[in-house]
């Protein structure tokens, strides 16, 4: 009887810590034949991977679980993306991409969602709180609605966010520098933890 108890015991704090565990997901945009944009010998898809990387290693949390929709370089396509994310019942998600523009002077991150998202309310929340974190380190665009596949078929609250445009070169040497992307992740990491 009392084995049972102790048992009883030990499966109802297992219980308890991993219902109190906040999951985040860093959705990793790109991979495998897909570069995303790239210049220079720099593809969007091993910037933004780095960067999640980052973000992960600055994990100390006990109670905080990231995990990455992909964890190397291969191809996902976005309704598997969805499908993994929604499979995980993340608290929320981060898409990281990385703009491009013809025009060399636009700069700055910008973030999206999706009216269309079940979550849409506190998607915005997110963003907004995004914007805020990233806005005590960086030039930021505001957040604007978007019906990207990832952002209307994800059944949490999410925001994409474009971490900057490698068309421009300040924004091409935070993304490709090591301070830089560390900067980044801090930022993002700050609004996380």
């Amino acid at each position: 009887m009392r084995n049972i108890i102790i048992l009883s015991i030990l499966l109802f704090s297992t219980f308890l810590s991993s219902a109190t565990e906040k999951i985040i997901v860093i959705d990793v945009g790109h991979g495998g034949n897909d570069d995303g944009y790239a210049i220079d010998g720099f593809k969007e898809k091993d910037l933004v991977f780095e960067i999640a990387l980052k973000i992960v290693a600055l994990n100390t949390a006990e109670d905080v679980k990231i995990i990455l929709t992909r964890e190397g370089d291969y191809p996902l396509s976005l309704k598997s993306r969805a499908e993994f994310i929604n499979t995980l019942n993340p608290d929320f998600v981060i898409s990281l991409h990385i703009n491009s523009n013809v025009d060399v002077a636009a700069s700055g991150f910008d973030f999206f969602v999706s009216s269309e998202n079940a979550f849409s309310e506190a998607s915005n929340k997110l963003a907004e709180r995004l914007k805020n974190a990233i806005d005590q380190e960086f030039e930021s665009n505001g957040i604007r609605n978007s019906n990207f596949f990832i952002l209307k078929n994800v059944s949490a609250p999410i925001t994409l966010i474009e971490m900057g445009y490698l068309s421009n070169p300040n924004d091409f040497k935070l993304l490709t520098s090591e301070k830089g992307q560390n900067k980044i992740a801090g930022a993002i990491y700050n609004l996380i933890k």
